[in-house]
């Protein structure tokens, strides 16, 4: 099991379970709903509409698996991608619509209407997290990076892994579980291990460093530190020191989103942002500085375009 975990708030999102034992207020509830007051997330479970509009997919999905704990708890252990909504593990693709469980020590994967129950693959893998507040139970960094890696395609698997790797799973301990699964998706899974690197700081950057690798170009070093003498140290998302090109993500959370920016407007983020960037195009050794959004990382002629301009080889 690895240790000192931290986890994401529980999203303030409050629920209404309705209890058709109270005929009265389940009507009230319905009604409201109807109304266009509440959003139904799931059988019986309900949120307000505004408050739900304003979360992030993956938040959906962290309050839709603890509006079910009373169903999920004590049998199931959490898993999958929903554990992965749980613990903060990034993913590309639309969250499901269903929560993902293990039952411990049963070999059969069923499904309804609100929950996937894998089967439990490997019983020798017995880590799990219990949540004080509510009893859920999810599996740990090790037990639910094995999970994604065998389950999810190569570049969700390396976006998923960089970030469990990061928050502490035991890189060994998630090989010996990958290969103690089946053939199926193992070597796939391996891959995505081998590739993983702790240094990815974002799912923008964990994505990059993959195109980088189809691409057939240099593999980039992560969370490079470049340091001068009286100010503060500039640490870039990818460097490749071979040919002096630093390549840096430009997610739009950080202009948009005001926890990030620490107060500061979204004009005095892109003034800071264009004094590191000329402070760092005055390191001797960059060459050039290549800004990525996530445009760029869907769109192979945009990447491949700014790589060609910035005189980045590549053998693909």
């Amino acid at each position: 099991m690895t240790g000192s975990p931290s986890f994401p708030a529980i999203p303030d999102c409050p629920w209404t379970v309705v209890n058709d034992g109270h005929p009265d207020t389940a009507r009230v509830i319905r009604a409201r709903a109807r109304a266009g007051e509440l959003r139904r997330i799931a059988h019986g479970r309900y949120v307000p509409a505004d408050t739900w509009d304003l979360l992030r997919p993956e938040q959906r999905h962290h309050v839709l698996v603890r509006s079910l704990v009373d169903r999920i708890r004590p049998r199931f252990v959490v898993s999958h991608l929903s554990a992965a909504a749980v613990l903060g593990v990034p993913f590309l693709g639309p969250w499901p619509g269903r929560v993902h469980l293990i039952r411990p020590g049963t070999d059969a994967r069923t499904t309804s209407a609100t929950f996937v129950v894998h089967a439990d693959f490997d019983p020798e893998m017995l880590g799990t997290w219990q949540f004080w507040r509510d009893d859920l139970r999810v599996t740990d960094h090790d037990r639910t990076a094995v999970d994604l890696a065998v389950s999810l395609p190569f570049l969700d698997g390396v976006v998923a892994l960089d970030r469990l790797l990061r928050l502490g799973a035991d890189a060994r301990a998630v090989q010996d579980g990958i290969e103690r699964r089946s053939v199926r998706g193992r070597r796939r899974a391996l891959r995505s291990l081998e590739f993983a690197d702790t240094g990815a700081d974002t799912p923008g950057e964990s994505v990059a460093r993959v195109r980088l690798d189809e691409y057939g170009a240099p593999t980039p070093v992560t969370q490079h530190r470049f340091r001068e003498r009286g100010h503060p140290d500039i640490v870039v998302d990818l460097w490749l020191p071979d040919i002096g090109v630093v390549i840096e993500f430009d997610g739009e959370v950080k202009y948009r989103d005001r926890g990030m920016r620490a107060g500061a407007s979204a004009e005095d983020v892109v003034i800071a942002e264009k004094y590191r960037e000329d402070r760092l195009r005055a390191f001797d050794e960059v060459r050039q500085v290549i800004r990525l959004d996530w445009r760029d990382l869907w769109n192979e002629a945009s990447f491949r375009g700014k790589l060609r301009r910035a005189h980045v080889p590549m053998r693909h």
